[in-house]
């Protein structure tokens, strides 16, 4: 009981801490994310984040597996405003992915790049179009795992000062040695919180 009482302890004060909450879902779907603001913690890294992410996989979104358990992630990203270019931010990042599906376990290092841009359309409230691209040859995959690619795209609007509602597009690829597996491809929409 005091393990239970110290980990919902420990994941309160996470979420207090957070910069950002996000969670999507689409029909069968549902995905969570947390990023930590290292520059908030009483450290001089501006603009770095640390975060986490949950996604509950269905096989029904994927054409290639049968039996997906939900893909774990832990991830590191530096996103700074691009000079010259208003409204542009870009991040490169590093991440750790760990899952297992129809008897495999899967983990692999992807590291990729994050953009989004501040659209300059003259609406009632901003709208911002974002995406990412990871990957991971196979020299940073691990267990049974071959490569890893994921590739999201995403239009947010803001209707509220740091509160968005989302709709995008993601495709991860979790190939293994002897076959080629995508883990999600899919539609999702669902809202993101700034802190």
């Amino acid at each position: 009981m005091m393990r239970k009482v110290i980990l919902i302890m420990l994941f309160a004060s996470s979420v207090f801490a957070a910069h950002q909450i996000e969670a999507n879902v689409n029909s069968r779907d549902v995905e969570g994310s947390i990023r930590l603001d290292m520059g908030r913690m009483g450290n001089a890294m501006n603009n770095a984040y640390i975060g986490a992410r949950f996604l509950k996989g269905d096989n029904n979104n994927s054409k290639t597996i049968v039996d997906p358990d939900p893909l774990m992630e832990v991830s590191f990203l530096v996103m700074r405003p691009v000079q010259g270019v208003p409204g542009l931010k870009v991040g490169l990042g590093i991440k750790g992915e760990y899952t297992k599906f129809d008897g495999n376990t899967y983990s692999a290092v992807p590291m990729g790049v994050e953009a989004e841009l501040r659209l300059p359309l003259n609406t009632p409230f901003p709208f911002y179009l974002g995406g990412a691209l990871y990957y991971a040859p196979s020299v940073l995959c691990f267990k049974d795992a071959d490569s890893y690619m994921e590739t999201r795209i995403h239009l947010d609007a803001e209707p509220i000062t740091n509160g968005r509602l989302e709709v995008g597009y993601r495709t991860i690829d979790t190939d293994v040695k002897d076959q080629s597996v995508t883990y999600n491809d899919s539609w999702y929409f669902g809202m993101r919180l700034d802190f």
